[in-house]
C-alpha cells in the first residue's frame, strides 16, 4: 500500500513540476500576440467548437463566468472575437473574427516546435496513454 501512495504522490508531483514551467513558456510565446494562456485557451476552444455563449465557455473552461466575461471583453478589444445576439435577447453568442481565426492558426503553427521539443523522446502511444490518464483524473475531479 505504501508503494501505491508513493506512486500517486509521484504522479502529481511530476504533473506539478511540468505545469507551471510549461504555462510560463507558453505565455512567453503568446506575448507577441498580447495574449496569456487563459485567453489562448478560449480562442482555441472557439476555433475547435465554433460559437458559444459566455456561460458555455465558462463551463467548458471551468472558470467563473465573470472571469470569462473579462477575458472576452479583452479579446473583443483586440478584434479576436465578436458577440452576436443569441436566441434569447439576454444571450450572446461569441465567435472568432476572421482576424481571430488567422491568429489562432498562426499561433498553432508557432507552438508546434515547442510541443515537439517538450515531447522529444516520448513515443506516440505514451502520449496517448498520458492523455487518457489525465482525462480520467479530470473525470474523477468533476465527480
Amino acid at each position: 500500500m505504501r508503494h501505491i501512495n508513493s506512486l500517486h504522490q509521484s504522479f502529481f508531483s511530476q504533473y506539478g513540476k511540468v505545469y507551471r514551467p510549461f504555462i510560463h513558456q507558453l505565455n512567453v510565446k503568446l506575448h507577441s500576440y498580447g495574449l496569456f494562456n487563459s485567453q489562448w485557451a478560449i480562442l482555441r476552444l472557439l476555433f475547435q467548437e465554433g460559437q458559444m455563449t459566455p456561460a458555455e465557455i465558462a463551463n467548458r473552461q471551468q472558470v467563473e463566468k465573470p472571469s470569462v466575461t473579462k477575458i472576452l471583453q479583452r479579446l473583443a478589444e483586440m478584434k479576436y472575437v465578436d458577440a452576436m445576439p443569441g436566441k434569447d435577447r439576454r444571450e450572446k453568442l461569441i465567435s472568432l473574427t476572421d482576424h481571430g481565426r488567422t491568429v489562432v492558426e498562426e499561433i498553432t503553427v508557432q507552438l508546434k516546435p515547442l510541443y515537439e521539443q517538450l515531447l522529444e523522446g516520448v513515443a506516440e502511444n505514451e502520449i496517448e496513454a498520458a492523455i487518457d490518464v489525465l482525462a480520467r483524473v479530470h473525470q474523477n475531479l468533476m465527480r
